[in-house]
């Protein structure tokens, strides 16, 4: 069984947004995987290196289309991230001078950050975003008012 399952409730309506979520997902299943079956730790820190740089190349992407799209919470959401990577920086630190094993407490916190932020934060922008792109063919602003 993965860690993750994706599903609609995932989905914060971008495409490449999701697309990429999609692929953290697959990653963290593959880590989830890889732990669960007991593969030597070579496997483990590829697939952590591996989960680490797409993590960090996602919100590199992600930030950018907030910055285009005047994201509000741009800032706020820019500090979130910084604070996974940290983590993930830590974890994988940890990992390589305590025996190079991930504990089922490091696949939890990865698995509940990642849901979590999808679902509250990165939702929260798909809306914006959304209504901001409903308003920009409309003609109006993100607000509702004419022009």
């Amino acid at each position: 069984m993965a860690a993750i399952e994706w599903s609609s409730e995932l989905s914060v309506g971008i495409q490449d947004v999701d697309t990429e979520h999609q692929n953290l997902v697959r990653i963290l299943n593959d880590l989830d995987e890889a732990m669960r079956a007991g593969k030597g730790s070579r496997i483990m820190e590829d697939i952590l290196t591996r989960l680490l740089e797409y993590t960090v190349s996602h919100f590199e992407s992600e930030e950018r289309l907030m910055k285009e799209s005047e994201y509000p919470k741009l800032q706020l959401h820019q500090s979130l991230h910084r604070q996974l990577v940290e983590k993930a920086v830590k974890l994988q630190k940890t990992f390589r001078n305590s025996g190079r094993r991930i504990t089922r407490e490091t696949m939890d916190f990865l698995k509940y950050w990642l849901t979590n932020h999808i679902m509250v934060d990165d939702m929260a922008f798909g809306k914006y975003y959304t209504k901001r792109s409903r308003a920009g063919s409309s003609g109006q602003d993100p607000e509702g008012s004419q022009p």
